[in-house]
């Protein structure tokens, strides 16, 4: 009984060249695909893809009135965590162009009073001051850094009240750790630079007043307009 032969090329393309070629494609493709919320039985209606950095961030602040601890461990044990510094640029760089809602609704000067909590807790280690984040839950219900790093040099290191300008912070000048440049310019938004007395964390605030970048928060505060945009923690 004579077996199929099935053809070595077809239109003067080797078959086992294009179907490596396919494969290859295949890959690449599933490696560049965006991470999906792994919580909300995976349904990114909620939530806005952000490609520069491959994460869903939620379109809604959530668990409003929680310390900067309890949005922490109720994120988590949703299966979300709270944004960094720099994630939290690129959400409103991004939000900025494609979803003006959304970046009106955080940096606008108006009422009400609206806040945010961002992953960035600031804490002296060896006389010297550094940035934790990417905060995880330890077996025993403690928050602990994935990240700790001294604190960059080129941060601006001082109170502007007024203020930095945020369109120079977001595109231009802020550092890798996503806290503004000392070369930042001048502009309306209120900021507070990282303290040094183990209690300080990030949040960003806007009201009828003004907008702040406070790097000098109690991560115990609780306030009714102070909550959290989640970000999907398969991000991690």
């Amino acid at each position: 009984m004579n077996k199929t032969q099935f053809p070595t090329s077809f239109m003067g393309v080797d078959s086992e060249e294009a179907y490596e070629r396919i494969m290859n494609e295949k890959e690449l493709e599933q490696k560049t695909s965006p991470i999906i919320p792994n919580s909300a039985g995976k349904d990114t209606n909620n939530f806005v893809y952000v490609p520069s950095i491959n994460l869903y961030v939620a379109k809604e602040r959530s668990h409003l009135s929680k310390s900067w601890f309890d949005c922490h461990k109720e994120l988590q044990s949703e299966g979300l965590r709270m944004p960094t510094l720099p994630e939290f640029i690129e959400f409103l760089k991004y939000c900025k162009i494609n979803n003006p809602d959304i970046y009106k609704e955080i940096t606008e000067v108006r009422s009400p009073w609206r806040s945010e909590w961002i992953d960035a807790d600031f804490k002296v280690i060896n006389k010297k001051l550094h940035i934790n984040y990417h905060h995880v839950l330890d077996s025993n219900g403690n928050l602990i850094p994935k990240n700790s790093e001294l604190l960059d040099k080129d941060v601006l290191m001082e109170d502007k009240t007024p203020g930095i300008s945020l369109e120079d912070y977001l595109y231009n000048n802020h550092t890798s750790q996503g806290l503004p440049s000392k070369k930042v310019e001048s502009g309306e938004l209120y900021y507070y630079c990282p303290r040094n007395d183990n209690n300080s964390v990030a949040w960003f605030s806007a009201n009828s007043g003004r907008a702040d970048l406070n790097c000098g928060r109690s991560p115990s505060d609780q306030v009714p307009s102070l909550g959290v945009f989640g970000v999907a923690q398969s991000g991690l």
